[in-house]
C-alpha cells in the first residue's frame, strides 16, 4: 500500500529532526572555515556540474581521495551541506571530493547517473593537480547518493567513462536505494515520477551487477525497515569471490545521523571502517 511506502521513505519518524538538520548546517558552514577548500570547481558543461576540494592535511605526499555523493531523493540538497564531512577526512591524509549534479525532475535519473560518472572521470584524472592519489580513489554516497556510487561501482559503468577498471578501489554505500520500484508506491515518486524504464535501468539490485571494487554497505541501525531490507539483499546480490563485500549497521544512528554523528567522526566504527579501506587505519 502507498501509505505503507510513505513511511518507509520519510523521515517523520526521526525524532529531533528540525535540531538534526540546524546542528548539520552549522557544522557545514563551520567546516568550510576551518578547512582549505575549494569551491564549485567545474566538472562538466552543466551548471551543476561542479564540485568542491578539501585537500589532504598533514600529507607527506599525494593522499587517498574520497568522492562523496550525497542525498536528497535525486531531486534537492547540494554538496556545501555536506562540508561537515571533511573533519572526517582531511586532517587524516586524505582528499575529500563531495560533488554536485543536476536534479530530477529538471533532468532524469540517466542525466543524474551520468553527471555522477563525469565528476568521477573528472576526479581520477585532475585529483593529482590538488595533492590527490589517482590510484587510491574511493567512493561513498547516501540515500540517493548510495544509490549513485553502487551504479558508478557497477564495472561497465567505468568502461561508459573511459576509466580502468580498477579506477575505484573501494565503495562505501550509505544508507541507499538499490531498488527503484518501492520508491514508486510512495509519495516520493509525485515529484519523481520515475518511469517504468527508469526502475528497470537504474535499480541495480534488480539487474545483473559487477562489482568493480571492495564495497561497505551501511545504514544506520534506526532507519526504516525498507532501508534494512534494501541493504541487505544489496550485500547478498553483491556478494563474490573477487572483492569482500560487507554490511555495517550503525549503533544509535538514524537516516541523517549516520552522516553527521558516524561517517563524519574520527572515533565512530563507520568513519574507521572507511579510512581502513582507504589504508589510513591498520
Amino acid at each position: 500500500m502507498q501509505r505503507d511506502m510513505n513511511a518507509q521513505f520519510s523521515l517523520d519518524h526521526v525524532p529531533g529532526l528540525s535540531d538534526i538538520f540546524t546542528r548539520r548546517r552549522l557544522l557545514a558552514d563551520a567546516a568550510l572555515v576551518r578547512h582549505q577548500v575549494f569551491r564549485k570547481v567545474p566538472y562538466g558543461g552543466h551548471a551543476d556540474h561542479t564540485l568542491n576540494i578539501f585537500p589532504a592535511e598533514a600529507a607527506s605526499g599525494p593522499g587517498p581521495v574520497q568522492l562523496f555523493i550525497h542525498g536528497g531523493f535525486w531531486r534537492s540538497l547540494d554538496a556545501d551541506l555536506f562540508s561537515f564531512l571533511a573533519t572526517g577526512f582531511v586532517p587524516f591524509g586524505a582528499m575529500l571530493v563531495v560533488i554536485d549534479y543536476p536534479l530530477m525532475p529538471e533532468t532524469r535519473m540517466g542525466g543524474v547517473v551520468e553527471a555522477c560518472r563525469e565528476a568521477l572521470s573528472w576526479t581520477y584524472r585532475n585529483c593529482a593537480r590538488y595533492g590527490g592519489d589517482p590510484d587510491r580513489l574511493f567512493i561513498s554516497g547516501n540515500s540517493a547518493g548510495g544509490h549513485l556510487v553502487a551504479e558508478l561501482a557497477d564495472r561497465p559503468s567505468l568502461a561508459k567513462a573511459r576509466l580502468p577498471e580498477n579506477a575505484i578501489r573501494g565503495v562505501t554505500a550509505i544508507s541507499g536505494i538499490y531498488d527503484l520500484e518501492p520508491v514508486t508506491r510512495s509519495f516520493q515518486n509525485d515529484s519523481l515520477n520515475l518511469t517504468p524504464a527508469e526502475v528497470a535501468a537504474f535499480s541495480p539490485l534488480n539487474r545483473t551487477y559487477d562489482l568493480a571494487a571492495p564495497l561497505i554497505v551501511t545504514l544506520g541501525n534506526d532507519e526504516t525497515e525498507e532501508f534494512h531490507r534494501q541493504s541487505e539483499s544489496f550485500v547478498q546480490h553483491c556478494h563474490q569471490d573477487r572483492f569482500p563485500v560487507s554490511l555495517l549497521k550503525v549503533p544509535n544512528t538514524n537516516h541523517i545521523t549516520v552522516l553527521s554523528e558516524a561517517l563524519a567522526e574520527p572515533e565512530n566504527v563507520l568513519n574507521q571502517a572507511v579510512r581502513r579501506q582507504m589504508g589510513l587505519l591498520v
